[in-house]
């Protein structure tokens, strides 16, 4: 069985100057497609003939041999004869509605999700249980974390489409898990550089060459904090090097993370790349002994890099978090960190400023993101671990790899995709329904919820009044405001706290530590949202540790 698929170019180009994560999934979704999807032609569905001829175009550089055909949106019907469309991102109310002019039942509509906390993302799927979505449609989830967030939006909206109409009938879509894919045999050729890329690069033979690649960005992708203080610590017994392959938005950004990294990481050798080239990635892939991307972020939910990472041989350091969680086993394919997140409540009054418009969008998540605790003493650990133990960083590495070409290869993905297209036309054409599952409380709002309620899924553990909080050795009130003052600390930006409320938190641990029920009893005059959203970026910062209760 195939499918159509919906071409956009911007969908599918990763040689513009920002590409972002969904660019480079599009990319290698329609260029493993073209190679290895089953049927002999490829067809796709366009807005007009000038785009169609892109789409011929575009295809044709990713493979020559297959025959290639458009649809026009004017003459939607020809998509009967396929069966299926798919777009790289999640199916909406639009597609459901115009199919409604050729019968419900004329093809399926198929979609992946992306970045699930834009307003943007959250009233298209809040919407999709009122428009015409049938149960022959799917919005294929790239992880369970994904998944769990579209259950989330689907329960409130649908408790409050009872409340308000006295719904008791829903329609929701199929939700397969199936993961995004990487090239492992492409992949696989890194290795093969590596004399010559360290070489290119000055890393010398026993130099532990530690990669980040992906976008610069400390407030939509991951805070950089707490691997630089990790690696500092690890540059007291080993010589360092910190590759960073990638691209940011703005030279302000660029100078966040240079500042960053001469406060937190002083002893470790930086070597920055411009990841936008491909030949760059290549060398940064080949050069390196470890990747780490601790993501902490709610706008992220596959997370693609460590997977190619897996597929080109490297041992893995990345955050318990998101489809992350899917991917890299703890202790086989690398290491999980754990990651927490504040109790349900804390973020409501993000999710209301940015429902109100009063914050933007790259604020909210940023807001969000101050509060995501990565442990700083498990990512040394670990590190220290792959560091002093080169047997171990090869045989996580070869375990990578083959869960990679196992699960993660896009032969594999192309032929789950194919399956599931097949299983949605026996559903189509047999007329049978999915059974709905019972809805879960709404807020104010069912597409404007708490983050950490909706992205509860996300991390290791939540934070709770009985956690314990205790200063970090050997810190004083200077390096605890040089630190908050970093840019990357965000804390200018998160309207509910400042740096004289920060410091007055840090101080009042004490020097023996507290109970969070304690810290937050004697500090009865601040919203308890505030206080915990406060512990939790000392804690990020490495100023305080939050510890399991007893």
């Amino acid at each position: 069985m195939t499918a159509a698929i919906h071409f956009e170019t911007e969908a599918y180009q990763v040689t513009h100057g920002k590409p972002m994560g969904r660019h480079f999934a599009g990319y290698g979704f329609l260029s493993a497609f073209a190679r290895h999807a089953s049927g002999s032609a490829l067809t796709g569905y366009v807005k007009n003939a000038k785009i169609g001829e892109e789409f011929r175009r575009f295809v044709k550089d990713l493979q020559q041999d297959r025959p290639l055909d458009y649809i026009v949106a004017a003459k939607a019907g020809g998509l009967k004869r396929i069966g299926c469309l798919f777009t790289p991102s999640p199916i909406n109310a639009v597609q459901a509605w115009q199919r409604e002019l050729h019968g419900s039942r004329a093809w399926s509509l198929c979609g992946v999700n992306h970045t699930l906390s834009s307003a943007r993302a959250m009233d298209g799927l809040s919407d999709l249980l009122t428009a015409p979505v049938q149960p022959w449609d799917a919005i294929i989830c790239t992880s369970r974390a994904s998944r769990e967030v579209i259950e989330t939006l689907f329960s409130r909206q649908e408790e409050y489409l009872t409340r308000r109409l006295g719904a008791s009938r829903f329609v929701r879509p199929q939700l397969p898990v199936i993961p995004l894919g990487v090239d492992c045999e492409s992949q696989a050729q890194k290795p093969g550089y590596r004399d010559t890329a360290r070489g290119a690069l000055g890393i010398s033979q026993g130099d532990f060459a530690v990669l980040f690649l992906g976008r610069l960005s400390f407030h939509a992708k991951a805070n950089p904090a707490p691997m630089y203080l990790a690696l500092e610590r690890l540059a007291a017994r080993h010589r360092v090097v910190l590759i960073e392959c990638g691209w940011a938005a703005n030279d302000q950004i660029v100078q966040a993370f240079a500042d960053a990294r001469a406060k937190l990481c002083p002893s470790v050798r930086s070597i920055v790349l411009d990841g936008r080239e491909p030949e760059v990635r290549t060398k940064a892939w080949a050069a390196a002994d470890v990747f780490c991307s601790l993501s902490d972020n709610i706008q992220e939910t596959f997370g693609l890099t460590p997977i190619e990472a897996m597929a080109a041989g490297l041992p893995v350091v990345v955050t318990h978090w998101d489809g992350y969680k899917d991917t890299v086993r703890d202790g086989i394919d690398g290491f999980a960190v754990p990651t927490m997140i504040p109790p349900s409540g804390v973020g409501q009054r993000m999710a209301i400023r940015h429902s109100l418009e009063v914050d933007s969008y790259d604020s909210y998540i940023g807001q969000a993101s101050t509060a995501v605790v990565v442990d700083v003493d498990a990512t040394a650990v670990a590190f220290e671990r792959l560091a002093g133990d080169p047997e171990l960083r090869r045989r996580m590495g070869a375990s990578g790899a083959a869960r990679a070409r196992e699960l993660f290869d896009w032969k594999v993905i192309v032929k789950a995709y194919e399956e599931l297209w097949a299983e949605l036309a026996l559903m189509r054409t047999k007329g049978e329904t999915t059974t709905l599952s019972s809805p879960e409380k709404a807020a104010f709002w069912p597409a404007r919820p708490d983050p950490f309620e909706l992205f509860a899924g996300f991390p290791t553990a939540s934070f709770s009044a009985h956690h314990r909080i205790e200063p970090a050795a050997g810190l004083g009130e200077t390096e605890v405001l040089e630190r908050l003052a970093l840019k990357i600390a965000l804390v200018s930006a998160t309207p509910d706290l400042s740096v004289e409320l920060l410091l007055n938190l840090w101080k009042g641990v004490g020097a023996k530590g507290a109970s969070a029920r304690d810290i937050l009893t004697v500090n009865q005059v601040l919203p308890p949202a505030a206080l915990i959203h406060g512990l939790m970026l000392l804690a990020k910062l490495g100023l305080v540790k939050i510890l399991r209760p007893a």
